[in-house]
């Protein structure tokens, strides 16, 4: 087994993400254009109200026993790296099923009086086997992350998600097939009567986003059955010797209770950082409702024969959640590979009390995420209609409600991607009671900012998304102030935050430019997408562009990380 450093560790993680991230819009999009606005608010309703509990049971697992193997294995005391792994699989495997049995008992209550939508039970249940397929996995990949082999968390990610999109969207056409025959052969659809086939499908909605989000636990059993026959296969690179040069371990009572003290507060943490969208679904719908009762006209142009004025709230929640925080979603989700690359080489440098080698990882996370990060963040801004349309086209009424939000939602993107990883080295460094502090002041304000802007008619469902980008500058600027104080390291600024933030300036004027000339003297000629595409491949040259005129990028790391046959550990 090869052990990656920091640098080699992250381009891995990042090369998976790009992919699985590809992947999940391949299964994203036809599943909106399935599901629509009343669909993805049964999908989207039913993963806020998950997504807490999956942070308790699943989320402190990989970074917990990453750290654990790390320092263990820093010490050479390879024994117990071992032991760790089979005390984690244990506890946390009988952790999972018993949150299994928990989410199906209260399945009912949660979608009655949680969610205040019946029929997200069926996804709600759809979940359940993904719970503890999820706590193997994480138990595998948290094992050889802290060995410092990102390979098995990048290959099991991409499986997991070519499944997604095999099971996910083939349940949901299996229902939808099945849906249509029934009621072209009875004229009904679950027991229904239905007096057109769209009524149908609208009645079948429920079935079909349970069936695909079946499919997507079934994803996460595959992903967590390859895993465990790879590390068969192929070993964790601890050799016999190594075990025999080992003669001690710890007892499995001091390893358990190890595991659950290190693991309850970052679990506590990622529950707080999930509640961005649990306050979404517990505040929009009864907020977009009071918008709707002080201005009669708002959303009326949407209602038609298959959508109703009750409907219309889960209508335009499921359209905010299911196309513009899927999109702002998408870059966080790569900048946390670097908080999952640096955690073994910066829990080996903080248990050495290596300030130089803490003070390097640090910075090459910050540099790496800001490159990333703003960019991503103004392009969003500045292209967020022409991103819909270009992912969801024919999806209308949804993309209206969608555009403006996801043009404020851009900067909320720069925020998120560069905590997360912050995040990650307070917990690594000793300090994960930080995290949990700053989480809550940012779902505190984000949730009064939603009850105070979102029944403003004039700012209805943009007031979720500026309450988000508000409480994620401030969860942002704190949770890197507490990361260098809590080091106490200094960072160069400049290069870690100005030169990405001029640079991506000019990408995104890049962008807005190349569109509106080509759109203009191009659109009778060439196809919207391919013009979209244009646009942001030429802004991305430009970006690249300013960042070696600007020389952020030292040429010896990008050495380091592509050309270096045997470097050593960043």
């Amino acid at each position: 087994m090869k052990r990656q450093g920091f640098l080699k560790g992250s381009a891995i993680l990042l090369g998976m993400v790009v992919i699985t991230k590809a992947l999940g819009l391949i299964f994203k999009i036809p599943l909106t254009h399935i599901l629509g606005g009343t669909g993805m608010g049964y999908f989207s309703s039913a993963f806020a109200v998950f997504t807490p509990i999956f942070a308790i049971v699943v989320s402190g697992i990989p970074s917990t026993i990453a750290r654990m193997t790390a320092e263990n294995y820093a010490f050479e005391r390879f024994r117990n790296v071992r032991k760790i792994k089979r005390c984690a699989m244990v506890l946390f495997s009988i952790l999972g099923l018993l949150a299994a049995g928990i989410v199906i008992i209260l399945s009912r209550f949660l979608s009655m009086n949680i969610i205040r939508e019946p029929n997200a039970i069926w996804a709600l249940l759809g979940i359940v086997p993904s719970i503890p397929a999820a706590t193997i996995l994480s138990v595998e990949r948290g094992y050889y992350e802290g060995l410092k082999n990102m390979l098995p968390t990048a290959i099991s990610e991409i499986i997991e998600t070519i499944f997604k999109l095999i099971f996910g969207l083939g349940f949901a056409f299996l229902v939808l097939n099945y849906a249509k025959e029934q009621y072209y052969s009875t004229g009904g659809c679950f027991g229904e009567y239905c007096s057109t086939l769209d009524e149908a499908i609208y009645t079948a909605l429920p079935f079909i986003t349970g069936a695909s989000v079946l499919g997507v636990s079934f994803s996460t059993c595959m992903a967590s059955i390859y895993i465990i026959i790879s590390g068969k296969i192929h070993g964790d690179g601890i050799s016999e010797d190594m075990i025999k040069r080992d003669k001690s371990t710890d007892k499995s009572s001091a390893l358990w209770g190890a595991l659950i003290k290190n693991a309850f507060p970052i679990a506590m943490a990622s529950v707080i950082t999930t509640l961005t969208n649990t306050l979404d679904l517990i505040s929009i719908n009864s907020c977009i409702k009071r918008a709707m009762a002080s201005d009669g006209s708002l959303f009326s142009s949407f209602i038609d024969e298959n959508l109703t004025r009750e409907m219309i709230p889960n209508f335009v929640y499921g359209s905010y959640s299911g196309l513009a925080m899927m999109v702002f979603g998408l870059i966080p989700t790569l900048t946390a590979m670097f908080g999952k690359s640096i955690l073994p080489p910066l829990s080996e440098a903080w248990a050495k009390k290596d300030k130089a080698s803490i003070k390097k990882n640090l910075n090459e996370m910050l540099l790496i995420t800001s490159i990333i990060a703003f960019p991503s963040g103004i392009g969003i801004s500045t292209l967020s209609k022409e991103i819909l349309e270009f992912l969801f086209g024919g999806r209308t009424a949804e993309i209206s409600i969608s555009a403006l939000p996801l043009c404020i939602l851009g900067l909320g993107v720069i925020f998120q991607s560069i905590s997360i990883p912050c995040f990650s080295a307070l917990q690594t460094i000793e300090k994960s009671h930080l995290p949990i502090i700053i989480s809550l002041i940012g779902g505190a304000v984000k949730l009064v900012g939603n009850l105070i802007l979102i029944p403003i008619p004039q700012i209805n469902i943009m007031g979720a998304a500026i309450s988000t980008v508000i409480s994620q500058g401030i969860i942002c600027l704190w949770s890197i102030g507490a990361m260098l104080s809590a080091a106490k390291i200094k960072i160069n600024f400049k290069d870690a935050f100005i030169k990405p933030l001029f640079a991506s300036v000019l990408c995104g004027i890049t962008a807005r430019f190349s569109f509106d000339i080509a759109i203009k003297y191009l659109f009778n000629i060439v196809n919207f997408r391919i013009l979209v595409g244009f646009s942001i491949l030429f802004a991305v040259i430009m970006y690249f562009f300013s960042l070696y005129l600007l020389c952020v990028l030292p040429k010896n790391q990008i050495k380091a990380l592509f050309f270096k046959k045997n470097q050593k550990s960043y």
